[in-house]
């Protein structure tokens, strides 16, 4: 009995000293830790997301800055329980609710994400909300660093747009060790260059109370700006290409033929860039991608079409590569040449004549002979050699590479085909199994221009650090054909181009003061459609600054369509008006005026 009573009060004693040595270790040796775990509880961290890089003109001129916006967002989950939400929102933002399904239906693969879906509120109406935020469960409106285009439609095909990730865009970024911001780059520069201008996100922690609402900042993380990009692109000479090429189904491809910069590279016709900036919807990209004229198709990387005479310079270099070119000796041109049963037409009856008239005057017979004699095998090593049958790598995704008859690719897509003497004719204009891309062409001239030598082309100029704008690093030109020719020979081919804009087809391409060379071309498609028109050049003469290619899609001579369209490209970049160089000297934000020649890198 005296047991039981005493057994009471030792049980109570052990439990109490259980709790002391509990709490002693909960306050005394946990102590540090409990209290971090406790600061973590009462606050909660917002994702400042990184401002994107600016882009640049090689003047300085900004093309594609940030500016702040209100940007609406929605939590997928939870707005799609309650879409009547989006209803009521729609008339205070102006919007489509349509369009705000749409876009919230487009984050359910991250539900509890807010994913936006709309940019570009009023103040006002991002008061309201925020006001009335009951009103509105999953739906948020924030101030954040949007992307804008200082032209819309001239860059369109070059830029990309920016918008939300999807799972591939995911696996893009995360392929190069980065995670993707909320924004993204999708196409041209915008994706090329993702890893330089997406930024640093920061973070803002605050402290919450118990209904986790925030109630004061206790720390920041400041977001780091994107990498600056500076391209080699001319705006005015893009702009007046854009111009030049208004109600016509072309491209143009301008090029420094000393580094592969790219000068210009335009496309028509092109689509708006604000189409994107709400995540264009199913019936705004329909509208665009089945138009007849196809906006979307980047055209001097992604359309590819035989290249009528201005393939003559490639049968002149298979000529000297085979041993059996000879600027002086004579060809007769009786109006064509007869291949057994079959005649092939020439321009014109030029009788005997040599290299330099028969370019002048784009003597098809003269050229049919040269390949002839190269034989089939010598113009496809040349069309190899000059990059005709290859992507020439241009940092833009979706280029195209060109079709050429080839052994594997006969094998691949013409099985049983018997090649006659008169496809190697045809071959030497142009014509037959060929087809090339616009700056596959501008890179052939460019290796003309510059003695045998072309560069990969590239739009990137160089990479500028936004916080200290003093490093910059260059992206370095990169060779990608060279063909070995005497300087006799780059010489007389040259000149004989010269000779097309002097005294030949290339009349109307004629500038004062400026000695350049140039080839046209018009390529047949079908019979009662016209040729697609083609021209080719370099300029000046004595020291090449500028290699370009002009293509219309049913255009007619190229002659007469695209030799003009050249003409005012190279006279604009070689001798610009006043008022164009006033303005480039006025760039919108400080220009890459630091050496551009410093710690060069390889892409």
């Amino acid at each position: 009995m005296d047991a039981r009573v005493l057994l009471f009060p030792a049980s109570i004693f052990l439990l109490l000293t259980v709790l002391f040595l509990r709490l002693w270790y909960f306050q005394v040796v946990q102590s540090e830790a409990l209290a971090q775990e406790g600061t973590k509880i009462n606050t909660t961290s917002f994702p400042d997301i990184a401002p994107r890089g600016l882009i640049y003109d090689r003047n300085g001129v900004l093309l594609a800055g940030v500016k702040p916006e209100w940007v609406v967002t929605a939590v997928p989950r939870q707005v799609l329980k309650n879409p009547e939400v989006l209803e009521k929102l729609a008339p205070l933002i102006g919007a489509d609710p349509k369009k705000l399904l749409e876009k919230t239906n487009d984050g359910i693969w991250k539900p509890w994400v807010p994913t936006p879906i709309h940019i570009g509120a009023s103040t006002h109406a991002a008061s309201l909300i925020a006001e009335r935020h009951d009103e509105f469960p999953g739906i948020d409106v924030r101030s954040q660093p949007m992307r804008y285009y200082s032209d819309n439609k001239s860059f369109s095909h070059l830029m990309g747009y920016v918008w939300t990730p999807s799972p591939p865009d995911v696996e893009r970024i995360k392929g190069f060790g980065r995670e993707p911001a909320d924004y993204v780059g999708k196409g041209g520069i915008e994706s090329y260059y993702e890893e330089q201008l997406m930024g640093t996100p920061g973070r803002t922690r605050m402290e919450v109370d118990s209904r986790r609402r925030p109630t004061k900042v206790v720390g920041r993380d400041s977001p780091i700006p994107g990498d600056q990009v500076i391209l080699g692109i001319d705006k005015n000479l893009q702009q007046l290409a854009m111009q030049l090429l208004q109600g016509k189904r072309g491209a143009v491809v301008a090029l420094d033929p000393s580094s592969g910069e790219v000068l210009c590279m335009a496309s028509a016709p092109s689509f708006d860039l604000r189409a994107f900036k709400n995540g264009i919807s199913n019936s705004q990209f329909d509208a665009i991608q089945f138009d007849p004229g196809n906006p979307f198709l980047n055209r001097p990387i992604a359309v590819k079409f035989a290249p009528g005479s201005t393939f003559k310079i490639v049968t002149t270099i298979a000529a000297m590569q085979t041993g059996y070119f000879n600027a002086s000796r004579p060809e007769y041109c009786r109006g064509g040449i007869q291949l057994g049963n079959r005649f092939i037409r020439c321009l014109g009856h030029h009788g005997s004549v040599t290299f330099p008239r028969a370019m002048a005057k784009s003597c098809n017979a003269y050229f049919m002979s040269l390949a002839l004699h190269s034989k089939r095998e010598g113009m496809i090593k040349a069309s190899l050699d000059v990059g005709i049958y290859e992507k020439t790598g241009v940092d833009l995704p979706y280029e195209r590479r060109g079709d050429l008859a080839t052994e594997a690719y006969m094998k691949a897509y013409y099985s049983n085909y018997r090649w006659p003497l008169a496809d190697t004719a045809f071959l030497g204009i142009g014509q037959g199994i060929l087809a090339v891309t616009p700056i596959q062409m501008a890179n052939v001239v460019a290796l003309v221009a510059n003695n045998g030598v072309n560069y990969k082309p590239h739009l990137g100029r160089a990479i500028r650090n936004p916080l200290d704008p003093s490093k910059v690093t260059k992206i370095k030109p990169e060779v990608l054909h060279q063909i070995e020719g005497s300087p006799e020979f780059w010489n007389t081919l040259r000149s004989a181009l010269v000779d097309v804009i002097e005294a030949g087809t290339a009349g109307s391409a004629r500038i004062p003061a400026i000695r350049w060379g140039g080839k046209t071309g018009s390529a047949e498609e079908k019979k009662g459609n016209l040729t697609h028109s083609w021209f080719v050049g370099f300029a000046p003469y004595d020291k090449p600054k500028i290699a370009i290619c002009v293509f219309i899609e049913r255009g007619g001579h190229g002659g007469s369509v695209a030799a003009p369209i050249a003409k005012q490209i190279v006279e604009r970049y070689l001798v610009p008006p006043k008022e164009v160089i006033a303005s480039s000297n006025k760039p919108a934000l400080p220009p890459a005026s630091v050496d551009l020649s410093v710690a060069p890198i390889e892409r």
